[in-house]
């Protein structure tokens, strides 16, 4: 059960989102979107923001990261961070993964609602589902990597296989 349901965005909207956030920072025709430093400045553009790096032992084993949305806090894990910071294209989804959540919740305002009714959330209403189809059409932009071969996108996008794979799948 999904705990939380946002007001409905569909690919074609996050894609766009996408475009537009790459546009503004000048980086529409780059494939490596520099997740780490854009996480480093991301309290310069928005000063309500802050972030920390927490050790591994303060989330749960499937825990990565959080973003709290009340108090526009954003939480990484140690390990996570670290990873990020030497290219591991998991961690470095991870990471923009949270900024996602922060950019769409806080930035753009899309609204959030409890679930307490125990529905079915489809995906495009699921907050996680859209964090994840967020961070993955800035890090694996539509426009630059179609027609590209998978293990090109990997490495020139610095995702992981699984992240390339699903992304190259959802491109029309």
């Amino acid at each position: 059960m999904v705990p939380y349901i946002s007001q409905p965005l569909s690919r074609h909207n996050l894609r766009n989102y996408a475009f537009q956030l790459r546009k503004l920072l000048h980086m529409e025709n780059q494939l490596y979107f520099p997740v780490m430093e854009f996480l480093e400045v991301l309290p310069d553009i928005f000063p309500q923001l802050s972030w920390e790096i927490v050790e591994d032992t303060e989330f749960s084993q499937y825990v990565h990261g959080e973003t709290d949305i009340l108090n526009h806090y954003i939480k990484i894990r140690q390990s996570v961070y670290d990873g990020a910071c030497e290219g591991n294209g998991r961690d470095r989804m991870t990471v923009m993964h949270e900024i996602a959540h922060y950019l769409l919740l806080c930035v753009n305002g899309v609204k959030l609602q409890r679930n307490f009714d125990k529905q079915v959330v489809k995906a495009y209403c699921d907050p996680e589902w859209q964090a994840k189809c967020l961070a993955g059409e800035i890090m694996i932009p539509a426009h630059l990597v179609a027609g590209m071969d998978l293990f090109d996108v990997i490495e020139k996008c610095g995702v992981s296989w699984d992240a390339a794979a699903y992304q190259m799948r959802h491109i029309s």
